[in-house]
């Protein structure tokens, strides 16, 4: 008796010792069920890819679910902890769903997700992120009119409330016929990437970067086929893409094949990937064969390690990027100078289209504060972008890869009203700017050549408008030009693309987006404006002196030595912390309220004199009959 007391003690000891380990990232991924998905993906390269997120993903520190839409909105996997029993159900429940539905409802699906309570353990400051992937539009009715209303609900109230609790929501396009403008507009409010895949192939490296933007790691460099591990490595993770069929060859330093059945070797298959994770591997050169080294990838968990200032997802066109690279040593920041001499550091910057890598500049990286630091400028295409900083220590080498976007700062529109009048519109695509702290003009070209700028109001709900008139028989180009500040205080300019408003007598205004060729004087005017076109500049990377370091820092927060941060994004010093919200502070609400407070005001105090001045002209006309 008294044994199996004290093994029921035991077993509570044990349970009460067990740490209480939550999950600090959240996977949903979505997936379009309809039936041109067979045509798109043939080869079921969207169930590998789901895959890959659950083997990638730490087992016990992520959850993850995945649901189906298109005529309704359905689970395929409950989310749950990635766990070995996680991934077993996932990969039954992948081989037998067959896409097949006629419509493609995604209003419903991430109104259903949104309602979806997180039934999982996640810590309490768990990351979000959301992977949709469709070939689709939306098409819920025959009938235009309710296809339009559902799009827009998707693209305001949805993408604010996705944006307002911290879902970034990334998407990715499986063919030409998707609303690129639906999926990049909601995925850029959420802070999130916005894919469109050149074949199915892609769609797995499309998910590889995402989990690096949701978990970045360092790497170690591929040499040929060659990579180096060196003695502070504890653990190396390959992520092998091939070709179907084949077998990748991982040779270890002795010479001999790595064994895939060994006690410190796990390892993950498909049918073009393979994930193979070594603990405590052997130091030395290791090789692999018959892989796609390209696409492929060494993550490694080290003592002696090199961390980067982390970049926001979403960047602003013109908005420069402050990079700072530092070694630590045991999460100790080395300030050895002798050993910080003897570190090269190189940064290159690449251009993601599809398939392809375009290569924008490659350059080293000089050090201050013991630190590598750098600005890169002038990043005027919108896309998607990697920045490479690879350390070469002599002894050892690592990479740091760090995926974003970079998008227009704001939306511009143009309606015609009654009137002969137009209204222009800028809005915020991410809620990274500054709007109090902007400046927005409105730059007009008229027909004669003449040119007007006007300064376009804030409105209260957070973006700027200007109603104008166009006279009678007239044209006019127009463009809004951005002084941004972002709500880390980084200044940058923008312009828009440009509108073409022409009025025929007392018709209403016609709304063009571009300039008409037709209007030869404006053509004329905007060849001797360069203002009215952006100007594409190759990107370029330079030291940040320390003069330039000190006034960013003056526009950013307070600072806590040595530790690296994971929350804000573009800071100059790799040791400091930067606070950088995504939503509306107590001075913003502050300042919106005392804008409408004072248009109300303006507006009560002008109707109370209108009604004084009209009561005393009718006290006058009394009188005078009076008289």
């Amino acid at each position: 008796m008294v044994t199996i007391k004290n093994f029921f003690s035991l077993i509570v000891v044990l349970l009460l010792t067990v740490p209480n380990v939550k999950a600090d990232t959240q996977f949903r991924l979505i997936v379009d069920a309809s039936g041109s998905m067979l045509i798109s993906d043939p080869d079921k390269l969207t169930s590998e890819s789901l895959k890959l997120i659950s083997n990638l993903a730490p087992e016990e520190r992520a959850s993850l679910g995945v649901w189906l839409f298109g005529e309704r909105p359905r689970v395929l996997l409950p989310e749950a902890m990635v766990n070995p029993s996680t991934k077993q159900r996932l990969n039954n429940a992948v081989e037998d769903y067959v896409p097949g539905d006629l419509k493609t409802d995604l209003e419903s699906i991430i109104r259903m997700l949104l309602q979806t309570p997180d039934d999982v353990g996640l810590a309490p400051e768990f990351d979000r992120h959301w992977i949709l992937v469709t070939d689709g539009m939306v098409d819920v009715s025959l009938d235009e009119k309710v296809n339009e209303a559902s799009r827009q609900r998707i693209m305001t109230d949805l993408a604010s409330a996705l944006s307002e609790r911290g879902i970034h929501l990334h998407t990715v396009s499986m063919s030409n016929y998707t609303d690129k403008e639906l999926l990049q507009s909601v995925s850029t409010l959420t802070n999130a990437t916005h894919t469109e895949v050149a074949s199915p192939e892609a769609l797995l490296d499309t998910f590889d970067r995402i989990f690096s933007q949701a978990a970045p790691s360092e790497e170690v460099p591929f040499e040929d086929n060659h990579f180096f591990i060196d003695e502070a490595i504890e653990e190396a993770t390959l992520l092998v893409f091939h070709k179907e069929g084949l077998t990748p060859t991982i040779t270890q330093p002795s010479g001999q094949p790595l064994n895939m059945s060994a006690s410190n070797v796990s390892v993950a298959k498909a049918a073009h990937y393979t994930l193979v994770t070594i603990t405590k591997p052997k130091v030395g050169t290791w090789e692999v064969k018959d892989v796609d080294l390209e696409r492929s990838n060494v993550r490694v968990i080290t003592k002696l390690s090199a961390q980067a200032t982390k970049i926001a997802p979403v960047i602003f066109v013109n908005e420069p990027i402050y990079s700072t690279v530092g070694l630590f040593q045991d999460r100790e920041l080395i300030k050895d100078t002798e050993f910080l001499d003897l570190i090269d550091v190189t940064q290159r910057l690449n251009l993601l289209s599809g398939e392809s890598e375009t290569e924008l500049f490659k350059q080293s990286v000089g050090i201050a504060n013991s630190q590598f630091k750098n600005k890169v400028d002038k990043l005027t295409d919108t896309g998607n972008y990697e920045l490479i900083s690879e350390v070469d220590g002599k002894t050892f080498v690592r990479k740091l890869s760090q995926f974003f976007s970079v998008v227009d700062p704001i939306k511009v529109t143009a309606q015609s009203q009654d009137g002969g009048l137009v209204m222009i519109s800028a809005k915020p695509t991410n809620m990274r700017l500054n709007s109090l702290r902007s400046n927005a003009r409105l730059i007009m070209t008229f027909k004669d050549g003449s040119e007007e700028q006007v300064e376009m109001p804030l409105l209260g709900e957070g973006y700027w408008q200007k109603i104008f008139p166009v006279p009678p028989n007239d044209a006019v180009t127009a463009y809004v030009r951005l002084i941004g500040i972002t709500r880390t205080g980084v200044r940058f300019e923008y312009s828009s693309d440009v509108w073409t408003l022409s009025r025929q007598g007392a018709e209403r205004v016609q709304v063009q987006q571009g300039r008409d060729s037709s209007l030869v004087a404006l053509s004329s005017a905007a060849a001797v404006n360069r203002d009215l076109m952006p100007v594409v500049v190759t990107p370029q990377i330079s030291v940040v002196t320390e003069e330039e370091i000190e006034e960013q820092a003056e526009s950013e927060a307070a600072a806590a030595p040595e530790k690296i941060n994971t929350e804000d994004d573009n800071q100059t010093d790799v040791d400091t912390l930067v606070t950088d919200e995504a939503t509306l502070d107590k001075t913003d609400w502050l300042f919106y309220a005392v804008l409408n407070g004072a248009g109300l005001l303006i507006v009560g105090g002008g109707y109370f004199i209108f009604h004084r001045i009209r009561k005393k002209r009718k006290q006058q006309e009394i009188n005078d009959s009076d008289v």
